[in-house]
């Protein structure tokens, strides 16, 4: 079961999971369109660079992204869920995501 999971991740915990799939909910900042990326913040306030699906097009503030860790800085799109562009909750999804991470780093552990 754990080789399918895909824990949620801000900036400063990309680095612990290079190489496998997470979920990031984040904030579209601009598109490098000649390079197939967007440019992202993080919950944590982080910026992201995430490589894009080829025919993806994003017309939303707020996405999650699915995708594969390439380093601490980047990530490569798997898939990306929409969340809206009125979000006056991105305060609140930073602490949605701090009790997901919560709940996952005590399950990893034994909890």
């Amino acid at each position: 079961m754990s080789e399918n999971r895909s824990p949620r991740v801000n900036k400063a915990r990309m680095a612990e999971y290079k190489g496998q799939t997470v979920r990031l909910i984040a904030k579209i900042l601009k598109f490098r369109d000649e390079e197939n990326i967007a440019i992202v913040e993080a919950s944590d306030g982080g910026q992201v660079e995430v490589k894009m699906l080829k025919d993806v097009k994003i017309d939303n503030l707020y996405v999650e992204v699915i995708g594969q860790v390439v380093d601490e800085r980047t990530l490569k799109m798997m898939a990306c869920i929409p969340l809206g562009d009125n979000v006056g909750m991105w305060g609140p999804l930073s602490i949605v995501f701090h009790l997901f991470t919560g709940v996952e780093r005590r399950h990893e552990i034994g909890g």
